[in-house]
């Protein structure tokens, strides 16, 4: 059975890691069925300028783990958002300027990897076997770069199916002893052509921060 997502309701039934069970309810807002990685994670956002709009602020920010930590910045654009998605457990999402993350027909949003996973392939991996019945084989290392302080990266897609619809790609970093990734999800193929270079331009924007020695897990 295939299925079928309105504007209002898009499902995303995957691995709870990888894209953590991103679900667009029928409600007002979108719900999270995920199980939450050991360590939570939480944003802090680099304000550029003060007396604007939110859309025009938030234009950077600073993803924690208890392993490593990591900064990206919102491409022209897109708006990256410490507020929307906190609720669902997901403190670091992007979307298009004139959206918002219930609407947006794509997201993106920003994760470290539990931490039981310090090494990237391990975690593709075990990702992807985890979501197979679901989402079937994944388009491996279309795109490949190192980050801004020059961390490979790359992207794996994820197109929709006959069971299910939405057109996806993560980007995958590997960190010293961690590993963070970054998720693009479209409602269709259409905005996925067309949003999809994005995530591209915020993995590029990543940089890698050291644990600071004695902080506590956040």
């Amino acid at each position: 059975m295939t299925v079928r997502l309105t504007s209002s309701s898009r499902v995303a039934a995957l691995c709870p890691e990888l894209f953590a069970c991103l679900s667009f309810a029928n409600s007002a807002e979108r719900k999270i069925d995920m199980i939450k990685s050991a360590g939570a994670v939480y944003l802090a956002l680099l304000f550029l300028t003060a007396g604007v709009p939110a859309q025009e602020t938030y234009r950077g920010g600073i993803v924690y783990g208890p392993k490593a930590a990591f900064n990206i910045a919102a491409p022209k654009g897109w708006v990256l958002d410490n507020e929307s998605g906190v609720n669902q457990g997901q403190p670091c999402v992007l979307y298009p300027k004139g959206s918002s993350w219930r609407d947006a027909k794509t997201v993106m949003y920003a994760k470290i990897a539990s931490t039981e996973f310090e090494d990237v392939n391990a975690f593709v991996a075990w990702a992807i076997k985890g979501m197979e019945k679901v989402h079937g084989k994944p388009k491996e290392k279309i795109a490949s770069g190192k980050t801004k302080d020059g961390h490979d990266y790359f992207i794996n897609e994820y197109p929709a199916t006959k069971t299910y619809s939405q057109w996806e790609r993560v980007g995958y970093v590997q960190l010293p002893h961690a590993v963070a990734y970054i998720v693009l999800s479209s409602r269709d193929e259409a905005s996925y052509r067309k949003d999809s270079p994005a995530l591209q331009e915020v993995l590029k924007t990543l940089l890698y921060l050291e644990p600071k020695a004695g902080s506590k897990t956040h």
